[in-house]
């Protein structure tokens, strides 16, 4: 099942990774090439303003919002990518103190560090909720979208890293085998 959930969780970091890079490339091409390059030969060539405006009305209209969504997106990208890491041991750890500490004690530790993290999430999982319904059905600035679809992952990904959490934490360790 948790095989599932991270194969589904990779997808969807991958899919906004790549749906951000396409705005961002057609931002480019349209700033470069439409509004520099072909508006140049349009001014110099009167045959080539009719292509000049309908690519740069075709453009125009698609590239207007590649300046916000990108950026909404890498959120996605960001959590999606912290409950991965959680889930593969990625994340940096500073466990000297805990390697030295005997069977019971690190076990103690193990479990405080736990439910201070799932008291962290639970918080962000609340408030969260509580921003979406507040602000969640504003629109975005370039484009009919609500807000709440890139606040979404917000309480989304405090589900999933209290999943993580407490796999990682119920999880038999070498040493206890």
């Amino acid at each position: 099942m948790l095989r599932l959930v991270d194969k589904l969780a990779e997808g969807i970091a991958i899919l906004c990774f790549v749906v951000s890079s396409g705005f961002i490339f057609l931002n480019v091409l349209n700033r470069y090439l439409v509004l520099g390059l072909m508006r140049d030969w349009a001014k110099d060539y009167e045959a080539l303003r009719p292509a000049y405006f309908a690519v740069r009305d075709v453009l125009g209209g698609v590239v207007v919002t590649a300046d916000e969504v990108p950026g909404l997106l890498l959120v996605w990208v960001a959590f999606l990518g912290a409950y991965l890491a959680m889930r593969r041991e990625g994340h940096i750890a500073f466990d000297l103190v805990l390697d030295n500490l005997s069977g019971r004690w690190k076990r103690a530790a193990e479990g405080l560090n736990a439910a201070l993290i799932l008291g962290f999430l639970v918080m962000l999982f609340w408030q969260s909720i509580r921003m979406i319904r507040v602000s969640g059905a504003t629109e975005i600035e370039t484009a009919e979208i609500a807000q709440g679809w890139f606040m979404l992952i917000l309480p989304l990904a405090a589900l999933l890293l209290a999943l993580a959490a407490m796999t990682r934490f119920l999880a038999p360790k070498e040493d206890e085998m």
